[in-house]
């Protein structure tokens, strides 16, 4: 069923039913799947967030990030898609609410650097925003509204079948993964531990593991060019209010906003 498509899960689109988010059936099979979709459909998708149907995308689809890839890693992908086995599996269409809207800019953007920034952090920053990182790991208030200021910092509350857990901070700060060195953050990515901690399986280290090590050394060089951002946040303690970030999680306690007291 590889690359076959699935109707996903309301706890996991947040669209409640009878209406439903599916992800399409990407094998080559040509009754139900992308089989007669020309390259130009994968392109437009990918950089427009319009479908080979002409309909708008939902934004659990996240093409804003993946529009910034290069001509040649879009080619890649779609060369790639299209060796994928074709698999015969009907779905039904995607029903929203109300209709979707294309998003001209990403929600959580990722902090760019200019152009003559090193090669290493540069493809770090790439990698960074096509990977989608930043629309968990972003500071967010409970209604998903971005909070300036804590950019990378984690907080955001994540519930779905792997239970319910707050995003890390992964800034450079001691908060953060400042304790980190590049040799640690390849092993947990690879590993899917911090030490003797696994990570929560909605952190896709699964996908990233399969990174190779200079593109894992680009992200840590990236990361450690973000500010340091204080943000204490921890899966292992009760969660208690935040004033930081307005959410609950472990050592919400110890965060205070600039505002108070």
């Amino acid at each position: 069923m590889k690359g076959a498509g699935r109707v996903v899960p309301p706890d996991d689109s947040g669209v409640p039913l009878p209406n439903r988010v599916v992800c399409s059936n990407l094998t080559p099979d040509a009754a139900t799947g992308a089989g007669k979709w020309k390259d130009e459909d994968f392109v437009r998708a990918i950089r427009d967030g319009i479908g080979h149907d002409g309909r708008v995308l939902s934004d659990y689809m996240p093409y804003w990030n993946l529009r910034s890839m290069t001509d040649e890693d879009l080619a890649s992908v779609i060369v790639y898609v299209r060796s994928i086995p074709a698999v015969r599996h009907q779905l039904p269409k995607t029903q929203l609410p109300e209709p979707a809207k294309v998003a001209v800019e990403p929600l959580y953007p990722t902090p760019a650097h200019a152009p003559g920034a090193p090669a290493q952090v540069l493809r770090g920053e790439y990698l960074v925003r096509i990977g989608n990182c930043a629309s968990c790991h972003d500071g967010a208030d409970p209604d998903g509204k971005p909070i300036p200021g804590l950019e990378f910092a984690g907080g955001q509350v994540l519930t779905g079948k792997w239970g319910t857990v707050a995003a890390q901070n992964i800034t450079p700060d001691a908060s953060g993964i400042g304790y980190f060195d590049e040799k640690k953050f390849i092993a947990v990515l690879r590993t899917g531990h911090v030490g003797a901690r696994k990570l929560s399986s909605i952190m896709p280290w699964s996908y990233f593991r399969n990174m190779s090590d200079e593109d894992l050394k680009a992200i840590f060089a990236y990361l450690r060019t973000l500010t340091p951002v204080q943000h204490r946040v921890d899966n292992t303690e009760p969660p208690t209010y935040c004033h930081r970030c307005r959410n609950r999680h472990g050592f919400g306690e110890r965060n205070w906003a600039a505002r108070d007291p």
